[in-house]
């Protein structure tokens, strides 16, 4: 297997994983990869893959995050009811 189709397959992977986390659980993901980016923990042969593994966390509290503000948008601001946005 190439190194690309690896990347690709851990990279699959990693959005499995995340798409079973709650937003907190994904931000505190994210700030733990953070924080070993910070510190220096990390062998520069793996910095790629952890700002991708970090990409995806953020990419699934962005989703979370959309997904509530639609909600959101969508409330009568008087009753907070769900408006008929169609």
């Amino acid at each position: 297997m190439s190194k690309a189709s690896e990347l690709k397959a851990k990279i699959k992977g990693w959005r499995k994983d995340a798409a079973d986390l709650s937003y907190e659980e994904a931000l505190q993901a994210l700030d733990l990869l953070l924080a070993d980016l910070q510190n220096d923990a990390v062998p520069l042969a793996e910095l790629q893959q952890r700002v991708l593994h970090g990409e995806v966390y953020l990419d699934h509290c962005e989703s979370l995050l959309k997904t509530v503000e639609n909600t959101v948008v969508t409330l009568d601001p008087d009753s907070l009811q769900p408006t008929d946005v169609s």
